[in-house]
């Protein structure tokens, strides 16, 4: 079943590690009651509503938003957003990353206990958005990307802080482009792995046809990209069946609705059901 009725995603094609950068940005229109959580994630996320309703739940509190509203998502914090029943609202988002980018937000008063926004400037953000999108878009010189689309981030970023206080060029051939899509591919897997993904919207997302992407990522991989994608899940699931998160909100966070299903999968990969797997991970921390 359709999740959006309509959904955009653009990836940056060379983020710099530890420095602020994006990871990915989207546009979206989930269908009514379309939820996400209870789950964590591993990035910061911004969403700025652009029209309808949603409720955006976090640190034990609900908040009902609407167009111009915005809500900062923060690494490892258990979230959950839904679309209005009757008016499901429509967002865009930036994912980002970065060793300097907790500080960075919370020298200017963006913090877990006030990451909701309210009535910004919506003309502006989309401006904004559009142009950091833009950036991550260029097929030229993707570090020339990065350093755009960051500087946008850094714009977006300071039009949330405002309102709380009132190169390398490479043209290469066609196999070099093929094998930086599926370099793109593979971010795309690693990052949105808690999404409900499937060969289909990664291939249209890159322009390719299923088939040829599967076969041009086995070779760079040797996996098929459902493979890759499922053990990247498990990977994190693993993690976080360490910490104090119920195996249905472990399910949710690396992309599995149904536990029971996640369960499954858990015990195919590892051998031992996710409760067993947390059993033996303790007992070997105790020992």
């Amino acid at each position: 079943m359709d999740t959006h009725h309509y959904f955009s995603l653009s990836i940056n094609a060379a983020p710099l590690k530890g420095e602020m950068s994006v990871l990915f940005s989207g546009l979206g229109q989930p269908v009514a009651g379309h939820f996400i959580g209870p789950a964590v994630h591993d990035y910061y996320l911004i969403h700025v509503v652009l029209d309808g309703e949603g409720v955006f739940e976090t640190l034990g509190e609900s908040h009902e938003l609407r167009a111009g509203d915005a809500f900062v998502i923060f690494p490892d914090l258990l979230v959950r957003y839904q679309a209005d029943m009757i008016r499901p609202w429509k967002y865009m988002w930036v994912a980002f990353s970065g060793d300097i980018v907790e500080d960075s937000l919370s020298s200017i008063g963006i913090k877990p206990d006030t990451g909701v926004f309210r009535a910004c400037r919506l003309p502006a953000m989309k401006r904004m958005f559009r142009s950091l999108r833009k950036g991550m878009e260029r097929k030229d010189n993707p570090a020339l990307g990065n350093m755009e689309a960051s500087g946008w981030l850094r714009m977006i970023l300071h039009e949330l802080g405002s309102g709380r206080q009132g190169v390398e060029t490479e043209a290469g051939g066609p196999r070099t482009r093929s094998y930086r899509q599926i370099d793109q591919a593979i971010r795309l897997l690693s990052l949105q792995y808690g999404q409900q993904l499937s060969i289909e919207g990664i291939a249209a997302t890159l322009g390719y046809h299923r088939s040829h992407l599967t076969r041009l990522f086995k070779e760079a991989t040797g996996l098929s990209p459902m493979q890759y994608l499922l053990k990247v899940r498990m990977k994190k699931a693993e993690e976080l069946l360490e910490g104090e998160l119920t195996v249905a909100q472990v399910a949710a966070s690396v992309g599995y609705n149904d536990p029971l299903f996640f369960t499954k999968q858990f015990h195919k990969w590892s051998g031992k059901s996710p409760t067993d797997y947390r059993r033996s991970r303790r007992t070997d921390e105790d020992g």
